[in-house]
């Protein structure tokens, strides 16, 4: 297990903010200055570090890109009065990211790191919290496959990342949602309850259908009758 101290912190030369408006603010589109990476290898995390955020090398070959094998979360983080930041449940964020990682047969991570190097990271960017109502941090850890192979099996190394978005809101209007009747998201057995990245590119064909009849989301239903809500593609829902 690796210490909070443990963290090597590189701080970026000079910060992009003054380019950013936070007032005006699309989803997911701008990212702060700094990201949190870690690695995975010979069956401990190592290399731990805060760094400027930059592209990252990958070779053609990594499993990751042939096979899935690829999981994130999806969290927030807001300012209150006194400015001071705080982050929205992330031991949720945390544990759930940990049953995606078992599902994909990936190595959990450590909460130290998880969590506590969020933690550092958005200490460190906590300028780029925007203060408007319905506007937050938007925080994406993700974890990847990063063996250099063909072949399918689970990676033996893997590449943990948090990345940072200051944001508006994800839909600027109340939503049109499509009642799904014809494809599935998730099935008994399934890795529907996971949030791994080949869910969200098998939901993209139903979610465009949708978008050219008009709505903005799908309502997924049931896989043996379509009759049974299950979840919208982008939230929960309840009645």
């Amino acid at each position: 297990m690796i210490a909070a101290l443990d963290i090597q912190i590189n701080k970026a030369g000079r910060s992009k903010l003054s380019e950013i408006n936070l007032e005006n603010l699309p989803f997911g589109k701008y990212f702060s200055d700094h990201m949190l990476e870690a690695d995975f290898e010979n069956g401990e995390w190592k290399n731990v570090e805060i760094k400027p955020y930059q592209p990252l090398l990958i070779q053609p070959s990594l499993t990751a890109l042939h096979y899935g094998q690829a999981i994130f979360e999806g969290i927030k983080a807001y300012k209150n009065e006194k400015g001071e930041a705080f982050i929205f449940r992330p031991h949720d964020n945390f544990k759930r990211f940990n049953i995606s990682a078992e599902r994909m047969q990936m190595p959990v991570v450590p909460e130290e790191i998880f969590v506590e190097g969020m933690r550092q990271l958005i200490n460190i960017d906590k300028e780029w919290i925007p203060s408007l109502p319905n506007h937050s941090l938007y925080i994406r850890p993700f974890m990847f496959g990063s063996d250099e192979v063909i072949g399918v099996k689970p990676s033996d190394n893997y590449k943990f990342i948090i990345i940072l978005s200051p944001t508006g809101p994800y839909y600027s209007a109340p939503m049109r949602i499509y009642v799904e009747e014809k494809y599935t998201r998730a099935a008994p057995g399934g890795m529907g309850y996971a949030k791994s990245a080949g869910n969200y590119g098998g939901a993209m064909l139903a979610t465009a259908e949708a978008k050219k009849k008009g709505y903005d989301q799908v309502l997924w239903t049931d896989v043996f009758e379509h009759k049974y809500a299950q979840e919208i593609g982008t939230m929960n829902v309840f009645f």
